[in-house]
């Protein structure tokens, strides 16, 4: 419903525009055109008076198009239901209580149909609650306008949805709430909202039909060909008999079912996404600090996964997928998670991507046998020990090591192969993993230089014996497994000026790109090769054009989690409609297409889940880190 326009202008605004003028410019564009048909130009400058008046009749219901009818006495704006629509969102656009509504239009309190009509009583209207009401958008959904100071937490509340609910359906949340932002509302969700209220309008064949004076259930009855009884059941009952003015939905009879089972919908999934959102921590940050900017850290990487995981979904639908996904914010500890995974729904569930933490995935576990479940990022090897049902998707150390180890004696089996094996008691386990990786990939060279890797014992003053297993005459390619940052820092010290000398690739550690210590120059100069789970290659088609729809959809840039999201959604969906809910021992079936991260999942012991033995190799050249050539 349009509310009166109160126009309050500056003196010096008044006195200097002409009416003439001034009105055009204050009226609606379609108000605007119609303008010189309503009042002669001489008439306007006399009546200017009437300003007012003439505003509040235009921008009524009735002069913007609304019809309004009048029945017992009493004044109603008629409502055509459009697709989309629920009896809760009707009553928060016109600021009419749902009980006042069901008691104009008794059929609506049964659910809505599209094309039904209903009558708005306009003695019902909160006045106050109108000046804010939401807007409807074409596809029946409420839009509401964000206001200053106003929390996600806050705006949930006040239409009755879950906040996980409002970022599913506003992915631009991702980055950030923020005054002004037009956010659409998902059907209502909370306990205090009958379940038909908020539910969207069916497409049921019933009509809609205006009750004339003299008509009677009978009548109507054998107009439309339906006994009075079915008539009651569709309006509430009738209690009051039939009113003239008012609107009765008749139903249409049901449509017989297809013969032989034709039509039958395909498999159905019920997908669960389990992110650690942080709402309400989120909303607690802003309330501490109104001045704080972006969002709580954790709902930032939540939200960027999010939104990558929805676009997978989209496509997924696009290619024929059906499903059911359910969003749920499981927060970053126990307090949070416990209650949501010791929901019934859990055991209903065909796929689970999340949670995050190994304490959530864990309880899942535990309860949620059937369903596979996703750790989309790093944890240790054990959060998938005991646990056959879950894959964790991110290559860890190990699985990193053993990467480099096998490509770099598989690249480099002809040339000069080194291991450095310094003295440092901590580290002797990934040297040992990086000792085994490259011997078993040796083995399967049958043009290798010699059947075993050299082992060089530097010192984290000097070089020691590497000097003297250095060859000149071929590519010398040092192997280096160590984290040390006093070790790394004097080893790259000591290699750079050798470079011109002899040539040099040296194979480390992912923690070294991010050691402040070690000057990119240098690194450049060493031809540092490091393993790497994943890698955004940002000149990529492929990646370009996410990264265009992504800022599209969202109106924020894509971040690594924004990938990540993209790439596990995409291929644990293409999985399950693939292989079905079974599809954990035939993952190695599975093909996708991912943005920035391979997938070659293989499951770690009989009694253990799955862990992606995929990564890449990141070299640094050119003042930059690309894939190895």
């Amino acid at each position: 419903m349009m509310r009166p326009l109160l126009l309050r202008l500056p003196r010096p605004l008044a006195k200097a525009w002409p009416l003439r003028l001034l009105l055009p410019l204050l009226l609606p564009l379609r108000l605007r055109l119609l303008l010189p048909l309503l009042l002669p130009l001489r008439l306007l400058l006399r009546l200017r008076l009437l300003l007012p008046l003439l505003l509040a009749l235009l921008l009524s219901p009735a002069g913007m198009g609304q019809e309004v009818r009048e029945v017992d006495g009493k004044r109603y704006v008629v409502h055509t239901v459009v697709a989309g629509q629920t009896l809760y969102g009707i009553s928060r656009h016109y600021a009419v209580p749902v009980a006042r509504l069901t008691e104009a239009n008794p059929a609506a309190a049964q659910g809505l149909s599209i094309g039904q009509v209903l009558l708005i009583p306009q003695d019902a209207v909160d006045r106050k609650e109108l000046r804010s009401a939401p807007k409807f958008r074409a596809t029946g959904e409420l839009v509401h306008t964000v206001a200053k100071k106003e929390t996600l937490f806050g705006i949930a509340q006040r239409y009755g949805v879950e906040q996980t609910a409002l970022i599913e359906r506003n992915p631009e949340l991702v980055g950030g709430l923020k005054a002004g932002m037009e956010l659409v509302i998902p059907p209502a969700t909370a306990r205090e909202v009958p379940t038909t209220a908020a539910a969207p309008a069916r497409a049921d064949n019933s009509r809609s039909h205006l009750v004339l004076a003299g008509e009677t259930l009978f009548s109507l009855g054998k107009q439309y060909g339906i006994s009075v009884e079915a008539l009651k059941e569709a309006n509430g009952g009738l209690a009051d008999g039939l009113k003239g003015g008012t609107y009765l939905r008749i139903p249409a009879p049901p449509e017989p079912e297809p013969a032989g089972g034709a039509g039958r919908n395909a498999t159905r999934y019920e997908v669960g996404l389990l992110l650690p959102l942080c709402l309400d921590r989120n909303d607690s940050v802003h309330a501490a600090d109104p001045d704080h900017k972006g969002l709580y850290t954790v709902t930032d990487i939540a939200g960027q996964f999010l939104a990558g995981a929805r676009m997978a979904i989209d496509s997924m639908a696009r290619m024929g997928m059906r499903m059911d996904v359910h969003l749920y914010d499981v927060g970053d500890d126990a307090t949070v998670w416990g209650p949501v995974l010791r929901k019934g729904e859990m055991r209903s569930m065909d796929l689970f991507i999340g949670p995050f933490h190994r304490g959530a995935i864990d309880q899942l576990a535990a309860v949620a046998r059937e369903a596979h479940i996703v750790c989309p990022v790093p944890q240790s090897n054990k959060v998938i020990l005991g646990h056959p049902q879950v894959s964790k998707v991110i290559s860890g150390r190990p699985d990193l090591v053993r990467h480099m180890g096998r490509y770099a004696a598989t690249e480099h089996a002809r040339e000069n192969l080194i291991l450095l094996r310094p003295d440092l008691p901590a580290e002797k386990e990934l040297q040992d993993q990086l000792h085994r990786a490259v011997q078993g990939a040796l083995a399967e060279r049958s043009d290798r230089l010699r059947d075993s890797v050299l082992v060089a014992r530097p010192g984290k003053r000097d070089l020691g014996d590497l000097s003297g297993k250095l060859d000149a005459a071929r590519l010398n390619v040092l192997l280096v497994p160590s984290e040390d940052v006093e070790f790394v820092s004097a080893l790259v010290t000591r290699l750079t000026p050798l470079v011109g000398k002899y040539r040099i690739v040296v194979f480390g550690m992912p923690a070294w790109s991010t050691m402040d210590v070690l000057e990119p120059g240098d690194l450049n100069k060493l031809d540092l090769h490091v393993p790497a789970a994943s890698h955004i290659d940002r000149e990529a088609p492929a990646v370009r054009a996410f990264v265009e729809r992504f800022r599209t959809l969202n109106n924020t840039d894509a971040g690594p989690y924004a990938f990540l999201g993209f790439d596990v959604t995409m291929y644990y969906l293409t999985a399950l409609q693939e292989e079905g809910p079974g599809f954990a021992d035939r993952l190695d079936r599975v093909v996708t297409s991912p943005l920035h991260m391979g997938f070659r999942m293989r499951r770690m012991g009989i009694e253990n889940g799955f862990g992606n033995e995929s990564a890449v190799m990141l070299e640094h050249r050119d003042m930059g880190v690309h894939l190895a050539r």
